[in-house]
């Protein structure tokens, strides 16, 4: 197996879900709490301009005229992004429109988050700078050094910064205090190689940490998941004695204080992951194993305290619920071609969850009612948690951005413009 290939494929599969829920699912300032639509902040681009329009369609802004970016991420007053994927200069721009262009934050730069009102980011020379972001560059401040630029990862949440470090020569991840702090705290060796394996519970970190990833020709087992204290950073080995299969992680994803893996899963003369081989199992943060389904799942989503849905091989939707180690029930959700799932979280609990498909965009509550928000005219969504409903485009009322609560009600209109895309659903 081509292990190379497929962690690729697993980035590009979960591109959205980075845009629909990376920052509020890891941002960890300030206690999440719900808001109301006049509260969010909506961006998006038609034809080269970014707007930003209230989630209730009052106060449509012009931010930008000539806007080209990816990554798109909010902190302060400021905007800040990159020209294209692979560029390594990060960008901002007020956000209320009142400058003609966006100016150089940065170059050299791996990656960037941000949290409560401070931007992060690291350098090619494994350097992690901070600062406020309404402040000048100048005014950043080094928190830490040693970073792995072979595997740049880059989160903070709940006041600690999370990074894969150089231990020796070798790839760590690591912790350390938000604002530069203290001492760094080893978490374990090898590297946690993207936010997607991140998984920011109400106690802990979870994270599935690739014990060897350097290793790029076959699929071994080399993944541990840990368990990460908030507080101190430290982490603990869920199992140990048992590491997963790479490739049945990656072609996996997080639910309820588990993750689930396909076991068996091979890859199609294309080195995509074959999805027809294989079963759906899932390893515990208590360090049980389970089987999920009889068939390897595409997509898994939390849903309650103890729910999973999944997206299975045949590219149905099933709703699993968990009970001592086992699955007491399964559901069928009578959703076809669904593509994706994704958990939208009320303080900190999965409410509920949103599929997508050929066939339409849908909810799903957590008494498993499924409920049809829009047929085949959507183009894309996004959503944040702790704001209720989707945000979406309507391809047959000219590509204009809709909002509709998560009952399928109150539908609504909020651009006169066409989409090219919807960029970030901010809370304000």
């Amino acid at each position: 197996m081509n292990k190379w290939f497929t962690r690729m494929q697993r980035t590009v599969c979960t591109l959205l879900l980075f845009t629909l829920i990376a920052a509020a699912m890891l941002g960890g300032g300030a206690g999440a709490h719900a808001a109301s639509l006049s509260q969010t902040t909506v961006y998006y681009d038609s034809d080269g301009v970014l707007y930003k329009v209230s989630g209730d369609g009052s106060g449509t802004t012009e931010v930008l005229l000539d806007f080209e970016g990816d990554g798109l991420a909010a902190a302060g007053s400021y905007l800040y992004y990159t020209r294209s994927e692979s560029s390594t200069t990060l960008l901002r721009v007020p956000n209320d429109g009142s400058s003609d262009s966006a100016e150089t934050y940065a170059t050299d730069v791996l990656s960037y988050f941000t949290d409560n009102g401070f931007i992060y980011y690291m350098d090619s020379k494994g350097t992690i700078y901070r600062a406020n972001s309404n402040s000048e560059v100048s005014a950043a401040t080094k928190i830490a050094d040693k970073a792995d630029t072979d595997f740049p990862l880059l989160a903070v949440t709940k006041g600690r910064v999370y990074y894969n470090g150089l231990v020796n020569g070798n790839p760590w991840i690591v912790s350390k205090a938000s604002n530069g702090s203290g001492a760094v705290q080893r978490i374990a060796a090898g590297a946690v190689e993207s936010r997607y394996f991140m998984n920011a519970a109400k106690n802990e970190l979870q994270l599935m940490v690739n014990t060897d990833p350097y290793e790029q020709f076959y699929s071994t087992n080399a993944i541990l998941m840990y368990k990460v204290n908030y507080n101190t950073g430290k982490g603990t080995a869920v199992n140990p004695k048992a590491k997963l299969d790479v490739n049945a992680v990656y072609a996996g994803g997080w639910g309820n204080n588990l993750y689930v893996y396909n076991k068996g899963i091979k890859l199609d003369s294309n080195k995509d992951y074959n999805y027809s081989t294989g079963k759906a199992f899932a390893l515990t943060t208590s360090g049980k194993t389970l089987q999920i389904h009889s068939k390897s799942i595409r997509e898994v989503s939390p849903l309650g305290t103890d729910k999973v849905v999944v997206v299975d091989a045949d590219k149905k939707a099933y709703a699993k619920t968990i009970a001592g180690n086992k699955v007491s029930k399964s559901a069928n959700l009578n959703l076809n071609s669904v593509s994706f799932v994704t958990a939208q979280l009320t303080n900190g609990t999965s409410t509920l969850a949103y599929l997508s498909g050929t066939n339409g965009l849908y909810s799903v509550s957590t008494a498993l009612k499924v409920t049809k928000l829009a047929g085949e005219e959507w183009a894309t969504f996004q959503l944040h948690d702790d704001v209720p409903g989707m945000f979406y485009i309507n391809a047959n009322d000219l590509y204009r951005l809709y909002h509709v609560q998560a009952n399928g009600t109150g539908k609504k209109v909020l651009s006169d413009v066409f989409l090219d895309d919807i960029l970030l659903v901010v809370p304000q």
